[in-house]
């Protein structure tokens, strides 16, 4: 009789937190020919019975073809596994599982593309109710409508007017963001890369995730500083009797909510109140205690009440218009009308396709709160759109002139861009999928040409 030697033997290992390895390339060789999912229908006597299974999820991990997969612990944090993927550039879903959370990011050559959770507080939904675009009751009424019709709640706050086409934008990037920052707190858990779907990767949401990583970093290690003196969101706070003359410094905002605190207020209610998210407000209130303005209160006590992790927001300048890097030396004049010219014709396609669906309105109404008011206010004040889509590029590079960033080829490629990612949002509303992804490889292309 032959007797297998150890190391031909086919072993399947499974960790104390029940994860399973194949420890032998014998076993793993006999098992490609069972890829697929298996669910367990028996365990007794050290004997486990699987049958394979099809599928029926809308979990990638479930049906996706995995890249890499590991522990969150093993690899030190998902700082150091997101900034891998940013490093090396990798195209994919990034799912993390941790006690019960799902948080996926998707990556395209290293940049977030776009970000889901099986949590509710990252809900878009909650994301509006949170900074205060929609009341709760507005919030529960719209959703439970949006089921009723089978239509996306997005889709359904565009079509009654409850949000434009800009505030929509808006949110759902930093729905993005928010799942994002979120991730940074994981400590355990696993991560699984898996091959990512093309229809996920025409998402025309675009950050950088080195920017973001940056700033979620900051905002975790200035939040840790700020709860030393209000210890959780259900705090309360009340403003102090002082004689004392408020500092000369004190913003609209800080103002706000230092007079919403006559009487005890939550952070939670505060948050609320600011629109600000969890973050910037904690901030200003963190400078009202400080400043001896506010006086912290005890929590109420609470018995359903859960703490719930913090969310950071990103105000102002959007993540993916980052810094712009100081090269020392001006920007060729040729170069930065070449790129206005680039995305004129990108626009211009874009406004086409629109206009053809009779929808061209619509654009123009997003198109003039996304100048005004989102993100590159003073580049493109008074710029405007002619009846063919592209923008007024006199008055651009006019605007760019008076701008006193190091960078204005850095900074006007991140404005356009955002620009453009705004457009091909709102022209996911009107165009069906084949039209969708004629302008995409138009996109592609403008990447292309813009180096």
């Amino acid at each position: 009789m032959t007797v297998a030697r150890r190391e031909d033997r086919s072993f399947l290992r499974i960790d104390e937190h029940g994860r399973a390895f194949v420890a032998s390339a014998s076993l793993q060789q006999r098992l490609k020919g069972e890829a697929g999912c298996f669910e367990l229908v028996q365990s007794a006597d050290g004997r486990l019975v699987f049958d394979k299974v099809d599928p029926q999820s809308t979990n990638d991990e479930l049906v996706a073809p995995i890249v890499w997969q590991g522990d969150i612990g093993a690899m030190g944090s998902t700082v150091e596994i997101i900034n891998f993927m940013n490093a090396a550039q990798q195209t994919g879903n990034l799912v993390f599982l941790a006690e019960g959370q799902r948080k996926a990011i998707l990556f395209q050559n290293g940049e977030v593309r776009g970000a889901s959770s099986n949590q509710v507080e990252d809900r878009l939904g909650e994301i509006l109710y949170r900074f205060g675009a929609l009341s709760r009751q507005s919030l529960d009424e719209a959703t439970e409508a949006s089921r009723r019709r089978r239509r996306p709640l997005g889709n359904y706050l565009l079509e009654t007017g409850l949000v434009n086409q800009a505030d929509l934008y808006r949110y759902v990037r930093r729905q993005v963001e928010e799942i994002f920052y979120s991730t940074l707190t994981l400590r355990s858990g696993d991560f699984v890369l898996l091959v990512a779907d093309p229809e996920k990767l025409q998402s025309p949401i675009s950050l950088n995730a080195q920017s973001l990583l940056m700033e979620g970093l900051r905002r975790m290690d200035e939040l840790a500083y700020f709860r030393q003196s209000i210890p959780q969101t259900r705090s309360r706070l009340v403003r102090r009797e002082t004689t004392k003359a408020p500092p000369d410094d004190l913003t609209a905002r800080d103002q706000l909510l230092l007079d919403a605190c006559a009487e005890p207020q939550t952070v939670e209610s505060l948050v609320l109140l600011s629109r600000l998210g969890d973050f910037e407000t904690y901030k200003i209130l963190h400078r009202l205690v400080q400043a001896e303005l506010l006086a912290v209160l005890p929590a109420l006590p609470s018995s359903t009440a859960q703490q719930t992790q913090t969310h950071d927001s990103m105000q102002s300048m959007p993540a993916s218009a980052g810094a712009p890097v100081n090269t020392g030396s001006p920007e060729p004049a040729d170069e930065i009308t070449q790129m206005v010219d680039t995305f004129n014709r990108v626009f211009q396609r874009i406004y086409q396709a629109i206009a053809s669906h009779g929808r061209e309105d619509a654009l123009d109404q997003g198109l003039e709160t996304f100048l005004q008011f989102y993100g590159f206010v003073e580049l493109f004040q008074g710029v405007r759109f002619d009846p063919t889509g592209r923008l007024d590029k006199v008055r651009l590079l006019a605007n760019l002139r008076d701008n006193h960033t190091d960078n204005r080829l850095s900074f006007l490629q991140q404005a356009l861009n955002e620009l453009l990612f705004f457009e091909m949002f709102a022209a996911r509303e009107w165009l069906d999928r084949d039209e969708q992804h004629e302008l995409q490889k138009i996109i592609n292309q403008l990447f292309i040409d813009i180096g």
